[in-house]
């Protein structure tokens, strides 16, 4: 006896798009796109799965409809698209209260057009640093990160656009490096192994002021921080009133109103003696001196 079997497969192949890469800084929210490439075949029973690392469910939409169910507990009330776009092809997401751990890449499938889109999240990291330098000195510019591994890859920019200086694979690398920062900056190579990628900028020139981005591309992660470049003639230096105020505080916690005089040599003290007067007995104790 012969018997006959009949199988049936049924096989889903998807195109693949290009990459998109998208910024968002943590806090705040970022638009990940996805469209249709025939919107006019888009019917109200469309399917769009949205996926993290291609496991994460992210945001799904059945058959026109939002749908949760299954969703990473990570994205709950943080995920959202628009509706009313379905039929004109736009799926994308809007994802709100970033956090470190959203970057990375994010799948948005179309099934009816059997495509898949990728989408690339760099996450900012707003440290808020000012950094005051001097014209002619140094200054260091703090970037760490969790991983320590040896072929991490960093990426220092000045305004976005100016490339400062850079790690590839663990080796340092100047050969793209903008020539205003040529025998400038310098890293600290020993320090990689515990995630220390912090820059070291050399002979500060007024240009040097602006944003600074450490980007290590490894985590995803973008540190920002700004460097504020001023005169060198006002490197240590202190204001008159500040000298002033500084000597009238002196002056009342020694009890010497005449060794005041005698540093001053100005009229304007007696002025600022009145207003140093009201708190005089909050600077005496927490005040000293050397002479």
């Amino acid at each position: 006896k012969c018997i006959h079997l009949s199988l049936s497969f049924n096989f889903f192949l998807f195109s693949v798009s290009l990459l998109v890469t998208v910024e968002g800084v943590v806090g705040g929210s970022v638009f990940l796109p996805c469209s249709a490439r025939e919107p006019q075949l888009i019917t109200e029973d469309i399917t769009v799965n949205w996926r993290y690392g291609d496991r994460l469910i992210v945001y799904a939409i059945i058959k026109g409809k939002v749908s949760v169910e299954g969703q990473d507990p990570k994205y709950k009330n943080r995920a959202e698209s628009f509706p009313e776009e379905y039929l004109r092809g736009n799926f994308s997401l809007k994802l709100s209260d970033l956090q470190h751990t959203d970057a990375g890449k994010y799948q948005c499938y179309i099934i009816e057009e059997s495509d898949i889109q990728t989408v690339e999240l760099l996450i900012k990291v707003p440290l808020q640093v000012l950094i005051v330098g001097y014209v002619g000195d140094s200054v260091v510019l703090p970037c760490s990160s969790e991983l320590n591994t040896e072929d991490i890859t960093v990426h220092w920019r000045h305004n976005d656009s100016l490339k400062v200086y850079d790690i590839i694979k663990g080796k340092v690398s100047v050969e793209e490096q903008d020539s205003v920062y040529k025998n400038r900056t310098e890293s600290f190579p020993q320090s990689y192994k515990t995630g220390n990628f912090s820059l070291k900028l050399n002979n500060l020139q007024y240009n040097d002021t602006g944003n600074y981005t450490c980007h290590i591309t490894n985590e995803l992660l973008i540190h920002t921080m700004e460097i504020l470049v001023k005169d060198e003639k006002d490197h240590g230096t202190q204001s008159r009133t500040e000298k002033i105020v500084t000597l009238v505080a002196f002056a009342f916690c020694s009890h010497s109103v005449l060794y005041l005089c005698i540093l001053t040599r100005e009229a304007v003290c007696l002025l600022i003696t009145v207003s140093v007067l009201a708190y005089s007995g909050f600077l005496c104790g927490g005040m000293s001196f050397q002479t």
